[in-house]
């Protein structure tokens, strides 16, 4: 008797599509590695700042003037390297 005064009890709504649930994974997983990737290439930029230059300096290829694009320079220092002083 109970039974006839109550309110009708509605089913549960259904599940998430699986469809959608496959393509939001597939995204997530999208993110994560766009995410790893972009870490990786700061990694990259951060050693290349703090090692470039030791690299840049030992290189045999700065000694080339024709790799270079510049002539050498005298090494000694002197009256010869002060324009003002002629």
């Amino acid at each position: 008797m109970a039974g006839l005064f109550s309110a009708p009890k509605t089913p549960p709504p259904p599940g998430p599509d699986p469809e959608l649930l496959r393509r939001q994974q597939e995204q997530d997983a999208r993110l994560e590695r766009q995410e790893a990737d972009k870490q990786r290439e700061i990694a990259a930029r951060r050693r290349a700042r703090t090692s470039g230059g030791r690299r840049q300096l030992i290189s045999e290829a700065r000694l080339d003037p024709l790799l270079t694009g510049t002539e050498p320079t005298d090494t000694t220092l002197g009256p010869g390297r002060n324009p003002d002083a002629a």
